[in-house]
């Protein structure tokens, strides 16, 4: 990046713990967010927001896929929560991800609408940890080592929705 005096500066890329990975592809918590973004806009055709999300790599089953869990602010229909997912799933635009999934090596992305006031409840168990309020942040890519997150997520699910966009 260069110096500033004689201080080196640095440029963060992004931290260890937020990479979406499978196979040979790399998704960023930037990717997420923009894969989020453009579902979402399908969503405000129907006055309805993502409230908050985060997101799972599954390698419960082969092959894995990513998990993307959405609160939202209110009712969408079966059909748009769908093609919400398929978009999600056409957004992540890494080669490693679209070709892996194309042969399936990487499986359908799903999507899973949970109850509202859910990530209320992470944030709790997060303070129940001790964690500082003014210091929290909404875990986006939420890994094995972190199980009570997960289960408070997977006791909320209310819908789910698996793409069929390759």
């Amino acid at each position: 990046m260069g110096f500033h005096n004689s201080t080196p500066e640095l440029k963060f890329i992004r931290r260890s713990t937020l990479l979406l990975n499978i196979n040979i592809d790399k998704n960023t918590e930037k990717d997420l967010q923009l894969a989020v973004e453009a579902a979402a806009k399908l969503l405000a055709e129907e006055k309805v927001e993502v409230v908050d999300f985060s997101s799972h790599v599954d390698l419960s089953e082969e092959p894995g896929h990513y998990v993307i869990f959405w609160e939202i602010s209110g009712e969408a229909s079966e059909e748009l929560l769908h093609e919400c997912c398929n978009c999600l799933d056409k957004s992540f635009v890494d080669a490693g991800y679209t070709s892996s999934r194309k042969v399936n090596c990487i499986g359908a992305l799903e999507l899973r609408v949970v109850r509202r006031g859910t990530f209320q409840k992470i944030l709790d168990h997060y303070l129940g940890l001790g964690t500082a309020v003014s210091q929290y942040k909404t875990p986006r890519c939420v890994g094995l080592t972190n199980a009570m997150v997960l289960q408070i997520l997977g006791e909320n699910v209310v819908n789910n929705y698996l793409s069929t966009a390759f």
